[in-house]
């Protein structure tokens, strides 16, 4: 009886991806809402530069008293996830970009084998980069590199690239989702 309960739980436990602890089962992130002042500016950056592709628009809807509208415009990106863009009208909202270090800013990173390329592909269509590509030499982000940019707009966004692994996956059971290898 022991061996069948020890079959059965090898069994249970090999099935599925990353452990999921109580709380929602999430299946993963299904997208990233992202606000912009000007929706179609937004769509041909995103289109023109990542590839993404614009599926579904819904709006203008009236957010009295928040916003005079709203539209929003889902894009499908590659392999990753889906970016939800938010235009609001004559909002209440402020109009001053938030700082990489204030609480609630975020950034979009997009992977690439070749950020340097990536950085060539960027300056060539006048997008400020912030610095230089950083390699990560060791640790547990070892073999990646990275460098922030800024939308159009001026939202802060990343290329990112690791096509060799990054340091961690040497000694974790556990690997973070790639885009270059969403299977995995």
């Amino acid at each position: 009886m022991k061996t069948i309960a020890a079959v059965f739980t090898a069994i249970v436990l090999s099935l599925g991806g990353a452990a999921q602890g109580a709380g929602i089962k999430s299946a993963g992130v299904d997208h990233v809402g992202v606000n912009v002042p000007d929706m179609q500016q937004a769509i041909d950056f995103f289109s023109s530069t990542f590839g993404c592709e614009p599926v579904t628009h819904i709006g203008p809807f009236n957010m009295a008293p928040r916003a005079e509208s709203l539209s929003l415009t889902m894009l499908r990106c590659g392999h990753g996830s889906n970016i939800e863009l938010f235009e609001y009208k004559k909002s209440n909202g402020s109009t001053v970009m938030p700082k990489a270090e204030d609480i609630g800013a975020s950034h979009i990173a997009f992977y690439t084998d070749d950020v340097k390329a990536g950085v060539a592909y960027l300056k060539s269509k006048g997008i400020t980069i912030i610095g230089e590509p950083m390699t990560m030499t060791s640790g547990d982000t070892e073999g990646e590199t990275w460098v922030h940019f800024l939308s159009p707009w001026g939202s802060e966004l990343e290329l990112v690239g690791y096509p060799k692994g990054k340091g961690y996956e040497k000694k974790s059971k556990v690997k973070l989702w790639n885009p270059s290898h969403p299977a995995n």
